[in-house]
């Protein structure tokens, strides 16, 4: 959570990290006091921190103002009635996870069999689930520390390395093959001090009734693409009983409210598809086996539908301010639950279709190159949904080929980075980076205004979109940047299938999701149900991995690929050959794959993960973060795995390209070709 010491020095991308989570921010102590102050105290006092910033955050530094303003209100809401309880229960919760961590550390130090130790860790987890929700919610960092992965990481803006801590840590020392005794007590107590410094916090902690519901809502989110992924229990396996527990603590915060209800049927149909989730979690089915198809479609999407109406039903209203998801949908599944403004700057936030539309004629007209042969579709071309079908697109003039794949515009809004080594955080940033590359491009957006300004239709268009004829760099990256978060494909046959459509999906299909979701890890990377690397259920980050991708597809005598990736944009080391985990959403139609192209087909693809990645195949990287072990996926698995990603298709209402473009009166000029010439 970044405190105000750290304003001055932050940048645009964790300033909006932190506006976030403002009106959350109020539940810790300092905030809590923070909140408390006049409002127009409050309102000098973040202006005058915007006021020191880098020049490109000061707009951020001033949306903040006006969030935290937005949250004010809720700030006053007082702990009462049903609030009173979920408090207590949140460190009920924690206190059980202690005492469970105590029992655990005091087995350790009488050297006790591993048995005994890990039954002790899997109930400190099952409390700690029954807690997730509202922790996760809260306090995003502090949640990190306890449940996040067993991985170094490193901070984009400060080198420094982030050691890791918590329940993931623990778990690879609990369930080693070599019991190390005092390595368990003392990882043990340290993720015991994080506890112990969350339930400080959670006392001074301010509840509100929004809060509550919509971070019960979010946890069957991240139960259905973190927890039974396996995500966080990649050692132990205990994510379908864990799944449970998840449940269950959901469960006891909605008991809080039930005397609110005045129907009963409402409250009969929770607690009975409840059940009948618990009865299903408890079958004696290993974690391989569990059908989570059959969990997600039959249980997890009922139970979001329910839960909607039980907080409707309780006269809880949902929180006002932007985020991820649109929880005025039922499920996660529904057409609009995920809002791309979340993922936007502020400025280019609910404007109106002409944007996107103006955009769109923009995105093919090579005017924006600086020879007017080249333009965006050229390498994002709708039929191949957004990319090229080339292992790394031609350069400018000819002149040998771009540096990277170029990757699906197909959903690219719906992450919080943009380019395979996330040197920006916005679209906006990303289309100006484009068109100025002299072997994208070669353009420049201040030339490209100008020139825009010389043919009338286009003066038009910019009025319409934007109520002025002027035209200038923002707003064509504005308008830019509004078409390609307008390529949303989150209708594909298994989207049917969520919704209710059984037969959308054959079973080779629903096997293939299946595996995707548990045998193969798929899922613990490419997060259902965006499948891309952005992290539910807050959707503050998109990840990076380190797979050690070969030069060529050679499994023999491979050699990690030349580019090195986020290394050479942040100069940090474990970000050597780490790139943006991106979505597999319409995979069957972004051949070739990878940062370089190296693998044509899918089926070269999940042979690569099926050996461990990098390690597999004889690429030595300290810092990959692929686990090097083998999948063990029959020839068949390997094939439904694909049947499933094929099942991702959705370009079909995205292949619209324009008629005509803008008129010049120019003759050179109005021969060009709509989507550029090569």
């Amino acid at each position: 959570m970044l405190t105000a010491e750290h304003w001055p020095q932050t940048s645009m991308k964790a300033a909006r990290s932190w506006s976030f989570t403002a009106c959350r921010a109020s539940s810790l102590s300092h905030y809590s006091r923070f909140f408390q102050l006049p409002g127009v105290f409050r309102a000098v006092f973040i202006f005058l921190y915007a006021m020191k910033m880098q020049t490109r955050s000061i707009f951020t530094g001033l949306s903040i103002v006006l969030l935290l303003a937005a949250c004010t209100k809720q700030s006053k809401e007082t702990t009462s009635g049903p609030l009173t309880d979920v408090n207590a229960y949140w460190l009920g919760q924690a206190d059980s996870v202690q005492s469970s961590l105590d029992s655990l550390s005091q087995k350790a130090g009488r050297h006790e069999e591993a048995a005994v130790l890990q039954d002790y860790f899997a109930r400190a987890r099952r409390y700690f689930k029954h807690m997730e929700s509202l922790t996760q919610f809260y306090f995003p960092e502090e949640y990190a520390r306890i449940n996040g992965p067993a991985l170094l990481r490193m901070e984009e803006y400060e080198d420094k390395i982030i050691i890791p801590t918590g329940f993931q840590v623990l778990e690879e020392k609990v369930f080693s093959d070599s019991l190390d005794y005092a390595t368990v007590q003392h990882e043990t107590k340290v993720l015991q001090v994080i506890i112990r410094n969350l339930q400080n916090t959670i006392h001074s902690n301010t509840l509100t009734d929004a809060n509550v519901f919509e971070s019960a809502r979010l946890e069957l989110l991240t139960v259905m693409a973190m927890g039974i992924s396996g995500f966080d229990s990649p050692i132990a396996f205990q994510s379908i009983a864990e799944a449970k527990a998840s449940l269950q603590g959901v469960a006891a915060l909605t008991d809080f409210y039930d005397s609110r209800l005045t129907d009963e049927n409402i409250r009969t149909a929770w607690h009975n598809q409840l059940q009948s989730a618990y009865a299903y979690l408890d079958k004696p089915v290993d974690f391989n086996a569990f059908d989570r198809a059959t969990f997600i479609a039959d249980h997890l999407n009922p139970l979001s539908k329910l839960l909607h109406q039980y907080q409707h039903a309780a006269h809880v209203p949902n929180n006002t301010f932007l985020t991820a998801v649109n929880l005025e949908k039922s499920t996660f599944f529904e057409p609009g639950v995920f809002n791309v403004d979340h993922f936007a700057p502020t400025f280019n936030r609910g404007l109106k279709p002409a944007v996107a539309e103006l955009g769109k004629v923009l995105f093919f007209d090579p005017v924006l190159s600086g020879n007017n042969h080249r333009a965006c579709a050229s390498c994002h071309v709708p039929s191949k949904a957004f990319t090229d079908g080339k292992v790394k697109s031609v350069a400018f003039d000819f002149q040998g080929a771009v540096a990277r794949n170029a990757p699906t515009l197909i959903n690219a809004g719906f992450q919080q980075s943009q380019f395979w080594d996330q040197r920006v955080s916005f679209i906006e940033d990303q289309v100006s980076n484009v068109i100025a590359n002299p072997i994208e491009m070669h353009g420049h957006m201040e030339a490209s205004a100008l020139k825009l300004m010389k043919s009338a239709a286009y003066r038009a268009m910019f009025k319409n979109a934007f109520g002025q004829d002027t035209i200038t760099k923002r707003n064509m990256q504005t308008a830019l940047a509004s078409y390609i978060r307008s390529l949303s494909g989150l209708n594909s046959r298994f989207d049917q299938y969520m919704r209710g459509s059984k037969s959308s999906l054959s079973q080779n299909e629903v096997t293939g999701f299946n595996l995707f979701m548990g045998k193969a890890k798929c899922g613990t990377c490419h997060f259902a149900p965006l499948f891309n690397g952005t992290v539910p259920p807050l959707y503050r980050e998109t990840e990076s991995e380190v797979l050690g991708v070969p030069a060529r597809p050679d499994t023999v005598h491979a050699k990690v690929d030349s580019d090195k990736g986020k290394l050479v944009t942040y100069n940090r080391s474990l970000h050597a050959y780490a790139f943006k985990t991106s979505t597999v959403r319409n995979a069957a139609l972004t051949a070739p794959y990878m940062h370089n192209g190296v693998f044509k087909t899918l089926d070269e693809v999940i042979d690569f993960y099926n050996r461990g990645g990098g390690a597999g195949i004889g690429i030595d990287l300290p810092n990959q973060t692929l686990p090097p072990d083998k999948l063990l996926l029959s020839k068949k698995q390997q094939a439904q795995i694909i049947a499933f990603l094929e099942s991702l298709t959705d370009n079909s209402a995205l292949a619209n390209v324009p008629t005509s473009l803008p008129a010049f009166n120019d003759a050179r000029l109005d021969k060009r070709k709509i989507g550029g010439e090569y």
